[in-house]
């Protein structure tokens, strides 16, 4: 049986190929501040993409969105500044879900709803 951390890592590698098979680069992974954790740093194009991943293999489709309180919002923008800080760029915040019923992908949850 897989700890919390190890499926937290699994999610994050099923992700991070599922961004690539999408086109996006990859750039680096578990980005850690001292607001928290960005998940995946991708480029798509010309723009940096900050992405929380939410890998609920037993969940339902839709659920990894709506744990993304605004507080979590809050956390990850202030963790994308410290990212932005040695070089600003253009940039989204998205959210990837991963199920058993398969994958979610928000490129943008700031300018959702």
């Amino acid at each position: 049986m897989m700890t919390g951390h190890q499926t937290g890592l699994l999610g994050e590698l099923l992700a991070a190929e599922y961004l690539s098979r999408q086109g996006l680069r990859i750039l680096k992974t578990r980005f850690r501040t001292v607001h928290g954790e960005i998940d995946i740093i991708a480029r798509d194009r010309d723009v940096l993409c900050f992405i929380e991943v939410k890998y609920r293999p037993e969940g339902r489709l839709g659920s990894g969105l709506d744990s993304i309180t605004r507080d979590k919002r809050i956390k990850l923008k202030n963790a994308v500044r410290v990212y932005l800080s040695a070089k600003p760029a253009r940039y989204r915040i998205g959210c990837l879900e991963i199920t058993r019923a398969g994958v979610l992908y928000f490129p943008d949850i700031l300018h959702e709803n």
